[in-house]
């Protein structure tokens, strides 16, 4: 009697959980920029293609970080009028940008995100880079896109989450 095994996985587990949802479960605006999420320092990213986006440790998460220090439900992604914002959903560790912690605020390109022991560095759509390019002027461009604009990076210990 022979059983049939299912095959192992090539790259093993991922460390990130991919988006849970279907895409086409949420209306997507006209002006929708999709969010690219880069682990630091390994580099394994997550693409973020939907409009309102849960992160967290829990099991239906949108992005699964599982690690104790993220909470459950610990912070949310939403596009909303052109632009990406961060909420913290009362996590016990929180959420921070650039350093600082926040309740919610705004993502731009090469902004720092850290979520529990997860660190990530965010990346707007070159699309819509480029049309931003055309369309003002470059002192603008700077202030908005500078990816040398990262804080150094000395992170104080973490908490354990609920």
């Amino acid at each position: 009697m022979e059983t049939s095994h299912p095959a192992p996985e090539a790259d093993g587990p991922p460390v990130l959980g991919a988006l849970r949802r279907p895409v086409a479960s949420l209306p997507v605006p006209v002006d929708f920029v999709s969010l690219r999420l880069v682990l630091q320092p390994s580099g394994a990213t997550v693409e973020v293609t939907q409009p309102d986006v849960l992160i967290g440790r829990h099991s239906l998460a949108d992005v699964r970080l599982p690690l104790p220090d993220v909470s459950r439900r610990h912070c949310r992604l939403m596009f909303s009028q052109g632009y990406w914002q961060i909420i913290d959903l009362n996590s016990l560790n929180g959420v921070f940008l650039n350093g600082e912690p926040i309740h919610q605020a705004t993502v731009r390109s090469g902004d720092l995100i850290r979520i529990g022991g997860f660190t990530f560095v965010a990346e707007l759509s070159e699309a819509f880079v480029d049309a931003i390019e055309t369309a003002a002027p470059a002192g603008l461009i700077r202030v908005l896109f500078d990816g040398n604009r990262l804080p150094p990076v000395g992170l104080p210990p973490q908490r354990r989450a609920s």
